[in-house]
């Protein structure tokens, strides 16, 4: 009888060892996705922040040669793919900044995310979708005016609260959609001049340390 009881509560004992390992699987598993939904929505942002960046010399889209422009649309289609989901709406942004005629212009030169905080990541019950909430601080260097009235050089640092919603395909994480809401906007303007031409206006932001300028826009 005595064996009896001993062997009765080896077995519970074993139970609750079983469901304690695959509770502590499970919940490994969770956050390692949840990582790599942060990961994909890092990717999504920075390649959202290279909106805008070609290289023609006279800050014309319509200058770059056929092959460029081709090229260009190519390598940022690829990351397109990678972090946006097919009904994206932003997928097609580079396309229309790189077909753009306007005189007025907004030529991004390096931009990107200089820290990012996040504040909770919601998966679905069946890991399809998750919830991103967080907090950046974007920032990108640009010149932006016309031939006529001047160009300006401009390197906006602001501090994002973000709401983005990512979902998987094709077994990887990728940005569906995002609401965002500036609350710490950096004063814009670097330069104060205006240039006459876009080329001195690119040597005045060539001349700018990105990293130094953005060194403070980060999370205590």
């Amino acid at each position: 009888m005595n064996d009896h009881r001993i062997w009765l509560r080896l077995g519970s004992v074993l139970a609750a060892a079983v469901v304690c390992t695959g509770g502590a699987a499970v919940a490994a598993d969770r956050a390692q996705e949840a990582k790599n939904v942060q990961t994909a929505f890092l990717g999504a942002m920075e390649t959202q922040m290279q909106i805008g960046c070609y290289p023609s010399e006279t800050s014309a889209p319509a200058d770059l040669a056929e092959r460029e422009r081709t090229e260009l649309q190519t390598a940022y289609a690829s990351r397109m793919e990678r972090y946006y989901t097919e009904e994206n709406p932003c997928r097609r942004r580079y396309e229309d900044f790189l077909t753009a005629c306007d005189s007025d212009m907004e030529y991004s030169v390096s931009g990107g995310v200089a820290d990012c905080r996040f504040d909770r990541v919601k998966l679905s019950a069946d890991r399809m979708t998750a919830v991103v909430q967080a907090q950046t601080f974007v920032w990108d260097k640009r010149i932006s005016g016309n031939p006529e009235q001047g160009f300006s050089v401009e390197l906006p640092v602001n501090r994002d609260t973000v709401t983005a919603t990512m979902k998987k395909e094709n077994g990887e994480w990728k940005l569906d959609s995002i609401a965002s809401q500036i609350s710490l906007p950096a004063d814009n303007t670097v330069c104060r001049e205006r240039y006459p031409t876009f080329e001195t206006a690119r040597q005045a932001a060539d001349s700018i340390d990105d990293q130094a300028y953005i060194k403070e826009a980060r999370f205590a």
